[in-house]
């Protein structure tokens, strides 16, 4: 007889879920939008005001606005992700929704002192740091850890 999880793994072939999470990677496009706009402060600061405006999105709210049609496994199997898996990534989208938050403060503080080459400065690094971050959540996805991911990253 089949576990659960194995009935899962297969319910998702062919689909953009990952068969050994059961997460998806296309959660991660709630913060490109976001991380894009960050990147073209240095030259845009006025763009700033988007920053602050975006809001997160969990995992299954992504997915119920997203109008994919892979949305409801996508949503059903997340339930039944392997929990270290699913907790790790919950951990690292917790972590990467405060960062964002933070970010967006401080810029603020430096875009309304005028320090505008400390902003291009700091909007530069956030971006890149971001970025990062969103590497190891897919790394998560794709059934890896994201500390061995950022080992991997330290190597090259």
């Amino acid at each position: 007889m089949m576990s659960e999880l194995e009935e899962y793994r297969q319910k998702v072939a062919g689909l953009n879920i990952d068969q050994r999470s059961l997460l998806s990677t296309d959660y991660f496009n709630t913060f490109n939008s976001v991380v894009m706009v960050m990147e073209m402060l240095p030259d845009a600061p006025d763009m700033l005001e988007e920053v602050e405006q975006w809001r997160f999105n969990d995992y299954v709210e992504h997915f119920k606005s997203s109008g994919l049609d892979f949305a409801d496994i996508a949503i059903e199997a997340y339930a039944h992700s392997p929990p270290e898996l699913r907790e790790a990534f919950e951990r690292k989208i917790n972590g990467m929704r405060v960062f964002l938050e933070e970010a967006a403060h401080m810029l603020r503080r430096l875009y309304d002192a005028g320090e505008t080459q400390t902003f291009s400065h700091v909007a530069q690094m956030v971006a890149s740091l971001f970025r990062g971050m969103m590497e190891e959540g897919n790394a998560i996805v794709h059934g890896g850890s994201a500390s061995t991911q950022a080992d991997i990253d330290k190597m090259f």
